[in-house]
């Protein structure tokens, strides 16, 4: 007969073990990451919570007068960057950003790691990291997202227990 602590063991483990969890789990954290990276940029800060620098006199009078780095850019479609990201879930448990078009992937990687673009004569985009990076994830916006899909596991885990009264004890 099992004892108590496998059969609970059993039970957390066919619970981790859901595929339907997992896939929801990586939806839900999809979902933080991607709402905060809009958040973010529409603020002018990085992904670690640091302001980005602002926009130089050119540009901003281009933009209204308007000198907060935001990666609002637009678009041919008429959208900008922003209004387009998605995470898309990988085949090995991850997701990664997307925007569903070549030229927004291409701005905004190049802004991310401060790339040449080759549009317009421009050899160098300012680096405005607005994804996340490993060494980020100590930052206090990173660590809120990670509280936040802690919950959603925790909230998970502490659903009904697939475990019986009659299993546990016997006479």
């Amino acid at each position: 007969m099992p004892t108590l602590g496998q059969i609970l063991t059993d039970d957390l483990a066919s619970k981790l073990d859901d595929s339907g969890f997992l896939n929801d789990a990586l939806e839900f954290a999809s979902d933080v990451f991607v709402e905060s990276v809009k958040e973010l940029s529409e603020q002018g800060f990085s992904a670690n919570g640091t302001p980005w620098e602002s926009l130089g006199d050119s540009h901003a009078r281009r933009k209204g007068g308007d000198y907060t780095a935001d990666l609002r850019f637009k678009f041919y479609s008429g959208n900008g960057a922003m209004d387009n990201i998605y995470a898309s879930v990988q085949g090995d448990n991850s997701f990664e950003f997307e925007f569903g078009d070549s030229e927004i992937d291409a701005y905004m990687e190049a802004h991310q790691y401060g790339l040449s673009t080759g549009r317009g004569g421009r050899s160098k985009m300012p680096v405005r990291q607005w994804a996340p990076e490993e060494e980020d994830m100590d930052s206090a916006i990173q660590q809120e997202n990670l509280k936040k899909i802690e919950s959603f596991i925790t909230e998970y885990l502490n659903e009904s227990s697939t475990v019986q009264g009659a299993q546990i004890v016997s006479i």
